[in-house]
Protein backbone atom coordinates (compact mmCIF):
# COMPACT_ATOMS: atom_id res chain seq x y z
CA UNK A 1 0.00 0.00 0.00
CA UNK A 2 1.18 3.55 -0.72
CA UNK A 3 2.63 5.37 2.30
CA UNK A 4 4.55 8.50 3.26
CA UNK A 5 6.64 9.60 6.26
CA UNK A 6 5.86 13.31 6.49
CA UNK A 7 7.54 15.90 8.75
CA UNK A 8 5.27 18.80 9.73
CA UNK A 9 4.42 21.07 12.63
CA UNK A 10 1.37 18.98 13.51
CA UNK A 11 -0.40 15.75 12.64
CA UNK A 12 -3.17 17.68 10.88
CA UNK A 13 -0.68 19.57 8.71
CA UNK A 14 1.10 16.30 7.86
CA UNK A 15 -2.19 14.80 6.67
CA UNK A 16 -2.93 17.86 4.54
CA UNK A 17 0.47 17.71 2.84
CA UNK A 18 0.32 13.94 2.39
CA UNK A 19 -3.11 14.14 0.75
CA UNK A 20 -1.81 16.57 -1.88
CA UNK A 21 1.46 14.73 -2.48
CA UNK A 22 -0.07 11.28 -2.71
CA UNK A 23 -3.12 12.59 -4.63
CA UNK A 24 -5.41 10.73 -2.28
CA UNK A 25 -8.37 12.20 -0.36
CA UNK A 26 -7.76 12.62 3.37
CA UNK A 27 -10.72 10.32 4.06
CA UNK A 28 -8.70 7.53 2.41
CA UNK A 29 -5.59 8.07 4.55
CA UNK A 30 -4.72 6.66 7.97
CA UNK A 31 -2.07 7.71 10.51
CA UNK A 32 0.05 4.70 11.45
CA UNK A 33 2.57 6.36 13.78
CA UNK A 34 3.58 9.77 15.13
CA UNK A 35 7.13 10.54 16.30
CA UNK A 36 8.32 13.81 17.83
CA UNK A 37 11.21 15.48 15.99
CA UNK A 38 12.98 18.83 16.59
CA UNK A 39 10.81 20.67 14.03
CA UNK A 40 7.49 19.11 15.04
CA UNK A 41 6.36 15.56 14.29
CA UNK A 42 7.14 12.85 11.77
CA UNK A 43 3.94 11.10 10.79
CA UNK A 44 3.69 7.83 8.90
CA UNK A 45 0.60 8.06 6.72
CA UNK A 46 -0.77 5.15 4.71
CA UNK A 47 -3.45 4.94 2.04
CA UNK A 48 -6.40 2.78 3.05
CA UNK A 49 -7.77 2.67 -0.49
CA UNK A 50 -5.72 1.46 -3.44
CA UNK A 51 -6.18 3.64 -6.49
CA UNK A 52 -3.98 1.21 -8.39
CA UNK A 53 -6.34 -1.72 -7.73
CA UNK A 54 -9.33 0.29 -8.91
CA UNK A 55 -7.63 1.53 -12.09
CA UNK A 56 -6.47 -1.98 -12.92
CA UNK A 57 -10.00 -3.35 -12.53
CA UNK A 58 -11.34 -0.72 -14.93
CA UNK A 59 -8.79 -1.64 -17.59
CA UNK A 60 -9.44 -5.33 -16.99
CA UNK A 61 -13.17 -4.89 -17.65
CA UNK A 62 -12.59 -2.90 -20.87
CA UNK A 63 -10.15 -5.45 -22.29
CA UNK A 64 -12.47 -8.30 -21.33
CA UNK A 65 -15.19 -6.78 -23.47
CA UNK A 66 -12.83 -6.79 -26.44
CA UNK A 67 -11.76 -10.37 -25.63
CA UNK A 68 -8.11 -9.37 -25.36
CA UNK A 69 -6.32 -11.98 -23.25
CA UNK A 70 -3.45 -10.39 -21.30
CA UNK A 71 -1.89 -10.22 -17.84
CA UNK A 72 -2.03 -6.91 -15.96
CA UNK A 73 -0.05 -5.65 -12.97
CA UNK A 74 0.44 -2.17 -11.60
CA UNK A 75 2.84 0.03 -9.66
CA UNK A 76 1.32 3.07 -7.98
CA UNK A 77 3.47 6.09 -7.15
CA UNK A 78 2.56 9.57 -5.96
CA UNK A 79 2.15 11.08 -9.42
CA UNK A 80 0.73 8.21 -11.52
CA UNK A 81 -0.54 4.66 -11.75
CA UNK A 82 1.52 2.55 -14.15
CA UNK A 83 -0.21 -0.57 -15.47
CA UNK A 84 2.08 -3.00 -17.25
CA UNK A 85 0.55 -5.37 -19.77
CA UNK A 86 1.95 -8.75 -20.83
CA UNK A 87 0.60 -11.16 -23.40
CA UNK A 88 0.22 -11.83 -27.13
CA UNK A 89 -1.23 -9.47 -29.70
CA UNK A 90 -0.32 -6.31 -27.79
CA UNK A 91 -0.55 -4.45 -31.07
CA UNK A 92 -4.32 -4.49 -30.61
CA UNK A 93 -3.84 -2.35 -27.50
CA UNK A 94 -1.18 -0.08 -28.98
CA UNK A 95 -2.75 0.64 -32.38
CA UNK A 96 -1.22 2.66 -35.20
CA UNK A 97 1.47 5.00 -33.80
CA UNK A 98 0.05 4.40 -30.32
CA UNK A 99 -3.36 5.89 -31.16
CA UNK A 100 -5.40 3.09 -29.56
CA UNK A 101 -3.21 3.12 -26.47
CA UNK A 102 -3.62 6.87 -26.07
CA UNK A 103 -7.40 6.59 -26.37
CA UNK A 104 -7.46 3.72 -23.86
CA UNK A 105 -5.41 5.73 -21.37
CA UNK A 106 -7.72 8.72 -21.77
CA UNK A 107 -10.80 6.59 -21.10
CA UNK A 108 -9.37 4.70 -18.11
CA UNK A 109 -7.94 7.89 -16.56
CA UNK A 110 -11.26 9.73 -16.95
CA UNK A 111 -13.30 6.89 -15.48
CA UNK A 112 -10.89 6.32 -12.61
CA UNK A 113 -10.51 9.97 -11.64
CA UNK A 114 -14.26 10.64 -11.64
CA UNK A 115 -14.27 8.97 -8.20
CA UNK A 116 -11.54 11.17 -6.69
CA UNK A 117 -11.08 14.87 -5.99
CA UNK A 118 -7.40 14.84 -7.06
CA UNK A 119 -6.30 13.79 -10.53
CA UNK A 120 -3.80 10.95 -10.92
CA UNK A 121 -3.09 9.79 -14.49
CA UNK A 122 -3.19 6.14 -15.48
CA UNK A 123 -0.31 5.12 -17.75
CA UNK A 124 -0.62 1.85 -19.67
CA UNK A 125 2.61 0.14 -20.73
CA UNK A 126 2.04 -2.85 -23.03
CA UNK A 127 5.15 -4.98 -23.46
CA UNK A 128 7.50 -2.17 -22.44
CA UNK A 129 6.16 0.07 -25.23
CA UNK A 130 6.50 3.24 -23.14
CA UNK A 131 10.12 2.50 -22.25
CA UNK A 132 11.02 1.71 -25.86
CA UNK A 133 9.28 4.87 -27.07
CA UNK A 134 11.21 7.00 -24.57
CA UNK A 135 14.52 5.49 -25.70
CA UNK A 136 13.64 6.28 -29.31
CA UNK A 137 12.80 9.88 -28.38
CA UNK A 138 16.07 10.19 -26.44
CA UNK A 139 17.97 9.14 -29.57
CA UNK A 140 15.97 11.61 -31.66
CA UNK A 141 16.72 14.48 -29.25
CA UNK A 142 20.42 13.56 -29.10
CA UNK A 143 20.73 13.79 -32.88
CA UNK A 144 18.81 17.07 -32.92
CA UNK A 145 21.13 18.54 -30.27
CA UNK A 146 24.14 17.57 -32.38
CA UNK A 147 22.64 19.38 -35.37
CA UNK A 148 21.65 22.39 -33.27
CA UNK A 149 25.22 22.73 -32.02
CA UNK A 150 25.98 25.00 -35.00
CA UNK A 151 23.27 27.44 -34.00
CA UNK A 152 20.53 25.88 -36.09
CA UNK A 153 16.96 25.44 -34.94
CA UNK A 154 16.16 21.78 -35.55
CA UNK A 155 12.58 20.67 -36.11
CA UNK A 156 11.49 17.26 -34.88
CA UNK A 157 8.68 15.39 -36.66
CA UNK A 158 5.12 16.31 -35.68
CA UNK A 159 4.12 14.18 -32.72
CA UNK A 160 1.44 13.62 -30.12
CA UNK A 161 1.16 15.71 -26.97
CA UNK A 162 2.55 12.96 -24.71
CA UNK A 163 5.66 12.59 -26.88
CA UNK A 164 6.20 16.36 -27.03
CA UNK A 165 6.01 16.46 -23.25
CA UNK A 166 8.60 13.67 -23.03
CA UNK A 167 10.93 15.60 -25.38
CA UNK A 168 10.62 18.71 -23.18
CA UNK A 169 11.71 16.59 -20.21
CA UNK A 170 14.58 14.89 -22.09
CA UNK A 171 16.09 18.21 -23.25
CA UNK A 172 16.80 19.05 -19.60
CA UNK A 173 19.59 16.46 -19.79
CA UNK A 174 21.37 18.63 -22.39
CA UNK A 175 22.66 21.83 -20.73
CA UNK A 176 22.64 24.83 -23.02
CA UNK A 177 19.81 23.61 -25.21
CA UNK A 178 16.10 24.39 -25.15
CA UNK A 179 12.91 23.06 -26.70
CA UNK A 180 9.75 24.80 -27.86
CA UNK A 181 6.50 23.51 -29.37
CA UNK A 182 5.23 25.33 -32.45
CA UNK A 183 2.16 24.81 -34.63
CA UNK A 184 -1.41 23.68 -34.19
CA UNK A 185 -3.19 20.34 -34.04
CA UNK A 186 -1.55 17.44 -35.87
CA UNK A 187 1.16 19.75 -37.23
CA UNK A 188 2.39 20.80 -33.78
CA UNK A 189 6.06 19.91 -33.40
CA UNK A 190 9.06 20.55 -31.18
CA UNK A 191 12.07 22.68 -32.14
CA UNK A 192 15.46 22.11 -30.50
CA UNK A 193 17.90 25.04 -30.34
CA UNK A 194 20.82 26.51 -28.41
CA UNK A 195 19.86 28.75 -25.50
CA UNK A 196 20.94 32.36 -25.44
CA UNK A 197 22.08 34.09 -22.26
CA UNK A 198 18.60 35.47 -21.56
CA UNK A 199 16.70 32.51 -22.94
CA UNK A 200 14.09 31.00 -20.57
CA UNK A 201 13.89 27.35 -19.68
CA UNK A 202 12.27 24.91 -22.11
CA UNK A 203 8.81 26.11 -23.03
CA UNK A 204 6.20 23.45 -22.38
CA UNK A 205 2.91 23.28 -24.24
CA UNK A 206 -0.24 24.18 -22.39
CA UNK A 207 -1.26 20.98 -20.67
CA UNK A 208 2.10 19.32 -21.36
CA UNK A 209 3.86 20.29 -18.16
CA UNK A 210 4.57 17.48 -15.73
CA UNK A 211 3.59 17.66 -12.04
CA UNK A 212 6.57 17.04 -9.77
CA UNK A 213 5.65 17.07 -6.07
CA UNK A 214 7.96 19.08 -3.80
CA UNK A 215 10.28 16.99 -1.66
CA UNK A 216 8.87 17.74 1.79
CA UNK A 217 9.20 14.29 3.34
CA UNK A 218 11.94 12.23 4.94
CA UNK A 219 10.83 9.07 3.20
CA UNK A 220 8.39 8.08 0.50
CA UNK A 221 6.76 4.78 -0.23
CA UNK A 222 5.68 3.27 -3.50
CA UNK A 223 3.16 0.46 -3.75
CA UNK A 224 5.36 -2.33 -5.06
CA UNK A 225 2.95 -5.01 -3.92
CA UNK A 226 1.54 -4.90 -7.42
CA UNK A 227 -1.40 -7.13 -8.14
CA UNK A 228 -1.46 -9.34 -11.22
CA UNK A 229 -4.61 -10.24 -13.08
CA UNK A 230 -5.08 -12.57 -16.03
CA UNK A 231 -8.06 -12.00 -18.27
Amino acid sequence: MLYLDQVASSEAEALEIASKRMRIDKSDLAVRSVTEVPDGVKVRIEATRSRGDEALELLEEILKRFRIDVELFYIESFDKILINVKGPNLGLIIGKAGSTLEALETIVSAMHNSDFSMYKPVVINPGGYRDNKKKALQTLVKHAVEEAGDGEKVSLPAMRQRDRKTVHQIIKDFPGFRSKSVGEGKDRRVYIYQAGEDDPESELDGGESEFVPPDQSTHTGIDTDSRSMSL
